[in-house]
């Protein structure tokens, strides 16, 4: 089992954003949660993310779900507003019954796959490749 940590990503400027463990998991089905402390002054406009598993129906899986937010915000006569926010949910289902390292592997290949540069431009426009 994994212990609770910062994680450091890179924005979209090469700049580092840290996430900070804010919340360990409680225990399956508790997921653990991440908080950019440093984002934002006022907390509810914090980009902020967190990861929980459980066994799947037939116990021959773990599923993960990450879900993220990243709130954008604009200034309007000094006064910082939520103009919107970028939200993303990822399930993962991790079969436990075949080997770890190519579970590893399709993890790898697939979260890589997810920040490509085409699925960053899908992203980016919100359009699917045509």
């Amino acid at each position: 089992m994994p212990t609770m940590a910062a994680i450091t990503v890179k924005n979209a400027a090469n700049a580092d954003v840290i996430f900070d463990a804010a919340v360990p998991s409680a225990g399956d089905k508790t997921p653990a949660r991440w908080v950019a402390t440093l984002s934002n002054a006022i907390a509810g406009f914090r980009a902020n993310f967190s990861v929980g598993t459980k066994n799947n129906g037939s116990q021959n899986a773990r599923i993960m779900e990450f879900n993220g937010a990243v709130p954008v915000t604009n200034t309007v006569s000094g006064i910082q507003t939520l103009a919107g926010k970028m939200s993303m949910q990822v399930f993962v289902t991790l079969p436990t019954n075949v080997d770890a390292n190519s579970v590893s592997d399709g993890y790898v290949q697939l979260s890589n796959a997810l920040v490509s540069t085409l699925i960053r431009q899908v992203a980016s426009t919100g359009y699917a490749p045509t």
